[in-house]
């Protein structure tokens, strides 16, 4: 899986970063938090910078949500979700 070393070491961080970077975006390579920034862009123009085009991760510093909430084809209007079965 793609990123998969990625997301292991951004779930096994989270608590901590969620204390300093609450809201903030990380750019994580490998088990690395390379650094945190206010927008994603900025994390990914410093990390294309650093390391090339590699796979990176750059994920939002926050609570656990359920990703299906965020499922792209739902938000933006591609598919209904028909709540009233």
């Amino acid at each position: 899986m793609p990123l998969e070393r990625e997301l292991a070491t951004y779930q096994a961080n989270l608590a901590d970063w969620l204390k300093s970077y609450a809201g903030k975006f990380a750019l994580v390579v490998g088990d690395k938090l390379e650094g945190v920034f206010d927008t994603p862009q900025n994390a990914y123009a410093v990390g294309v910078e650093r390391f090339g085009n590699i796979p990176m991760l750059i994920k939002q510093i926050r609570e656990a949500q359920d990703e299906a909430a965020f499922f792209p084809a739902l938000t933006l209007g591609l598919i209904n979700a028909n709540l009233h079965v």
